[in-house]
Order: C-alpha cells, then sequence, then structure tokens
C-alpha cells in the first residue's frame, strides 16, 4: 500500500500479491470495493487519521515499464539531443514522478542533477543491459 499529498488530497493504492492479477479489460469499470477492502484497512491501520477518509475520485489505467529491470529510465537520451527519459516507472510514477521530474528539468535547465544524483537510471544501463537492481520492491 502507497500513499502520497496531492494538493489538498491524497493519492493512494495497493500493489497486487503476488500471483494476483488487478488487470482489467475495461479501464472505465473501476473496482470501488478493492478501495474499501483492501486500500483503505491499510491506509487507517498505518494512519490513524485516515479512518475518516472518504474517496473523491478514481481512476484505473495501464501503466509502462521496461522489461530489464522495471526501474524508472530518467535522463538524457545518449544519441539524441534534447531528448529526455521520464517512464518506465512500473506503477512508481505517482510515487516518484515528483521528484523524477523536478530531475529532468535540473537536467535541462542546469545541463547535470542538482538535488539527487539519478544517472545510475539512464539510458545507458538498458542499452548496455546494465539491471539497476531495487532492494525494496512494494
Amino acid at each position: 500500500m502507497w500513499f502520497r499529498p496531492e494538493g489538498r488530497f491524497f493519492l493512494c493504492g495497493k500493489s497486487p500479491e503476488a500471483g494476483e492479477s488487478r488487470f482489467a479489460a475495461d479501464l472505465h469499470a473501476i473496482d470501488h470495493a478493492f478501495f474499501e477492502s483492501e486500500v483503505w484497512p491499510r491506509l487507517a491501520l498505518r494512519v490513524p487519521a485516515f479512518e475518516s477518509v472518504k474517496v473523491v475520485g478514481a481512476w484505473a489505467g495501464y501503466y509502462d515499464y521496461n522489461t530489464l529491470d522495471q526501474n524508472a529510465v530518467i535522463g538524457p537520451h545518449p544519441q539524441l539531443g534534447n531528448l529526455y527519459f521520464a517512464n518506465g516507472f512500473l506503477g512508481h510514477g505517482a510515487q516518484q514522478g515528483a521528484a523524477a521530474g523536478r530531475a529532468v528539468a535540473e537536467l535541462i535547465v542546469h545541463g547535470s542533477f542538482q538535488t539527487i544524483d539519478l544517472a545510475r537510471l539512464g539510458y545507458g544501463r538498458i542499452a548496455e543491459g546494465r539491471p539497476a537492481a531495487e532492494r525494496n520492491v512494494i
């Protein structure tokens, strides 16, 4: 289960358990019961203030990922000037998107990462077949 602030609200969700599929052919058929039974109880357990939250909106969608290591690809393309990657998050986009956006903005404005060095997530590892392992997958 994960959550993060988004303006006056929070975004939240839960990754499927091993062997569980949450694939839906119809993205307009949102499973609202999933929040009630799977997400909300975990939110309230982790942060008691969430016991009184209510859903104000929901969405469903597919997400992209890279098949090499299931981590984001962030940074400039090594051969095509003015092309920057911020994709392949494997569902981590809602969690890591704000930081990735800042990192890419720093690359564009300053020519290098300023706040946090994300060079190890660059496209070079994809081209070289060199996975960036993540120890804490949710």
